[in-house]
């Protein structure tokens, strides 16, 4: 694949800075002069990966870094923090996903709040996960559709709350899971967080974007409360 790690897009988006680049199907180890365009420490970090997590971990800093460079700010490097988040500049808030083809990165200053981003969706429809995606009463939402339009429901449900997560989890510090969220895909993907009472509160706003008909990409943004900028935390 030619094009493998190249810049697909950059663009402004309503939450920051949003690039793409193009990853190459297989497990074959990153070529050297892909490798040379990382932060030294982030090459070294690439090195120690194999197969997929390898591709990933490289085109989702390559992301990083055009979005980055679209807003005029670098940083030295995104490396893991003691719980394995990757920490940057603490004037950035950075959030990073991937499929198969395919490495986002989301960029914007972190004074306007965390951010997560979630890249969800192929030409499979996988309904059986749908239950465990939804909590009950979303479940009975999505099985009150017609049956054609089901999977499209669990699917932006599925991204929200990834999503979500990704935004959150600075605030909060712990992990919490699907039934922690409920989205209502008829209201602007509205989410409703049910997460324990110690829980900081939190605001959210939601975007999303089909980049095609199978593949959707949910934006968070939390407004309230701001975090702490003595460091950055990005979600992958």
């Amino acid at each position: 694949m030619s094009d493998a790690f190249s810049i697909a897009w950059v663009r402004q988006v309503r939450f920051g800075a949003l690039a793409a680049v193009r990853l190459p199907s297989g497990t074959n180890p990153v070529a050297p002069d892909v490798l040379e365009r990382l932060a030294p420490e982030e090459r070294a970090l690439a090195l120690a990966e194999g197969g997929r997590r390898q591709i990933e971990l490289v085109g989702g800093r390559l992301a990083a870094r055009a979005a980055a460079r679209h807003l005029g700010a670098s940083w030295p490097a995104l490396l893991p923090g003691p719980e394995r988040e990757p920490i940057g500049h603490a004037d950035w808030s950075v959030s990073i996903s991937h499929k198969a083809d395919l490495a986002l990165a989301l960029v914007a200053p972190s004074q306007q709040g965390t951010i997560g981003i979630d890249l969800e969706g192929d030409a499979r429809e996988r309904m059986a996960i749908a239950e465990r995606i939804c909590r009950p009463e979303e479940f009975e939402e999505v099985n009150a559709l017609p049956e054609a339009a089901r999977w499209k429901s669990v699917l932006v449900r599925f991204a929200v709350k990834e999503a979500v997560y990704k935004a959150v989890y600075p605030h909060v510090r712990h992990f919490f899971g699907f039934q922690a969220a409920h989205i209502d895909v008829e209201n602007a993907a509205r989410v409703t967080l049910f997460l324990p009472p110690e829980d900081p509160r939190v605001e959210l706003e939601t975007e999303l974007e089909w980049l095609s008909p199978h593949r959707v990409l949910a934006m968070v943004r939390v407004t309230q409360p701001l975090l702490d900028t003595s460091s950055l935390r990005t979600s992958t």
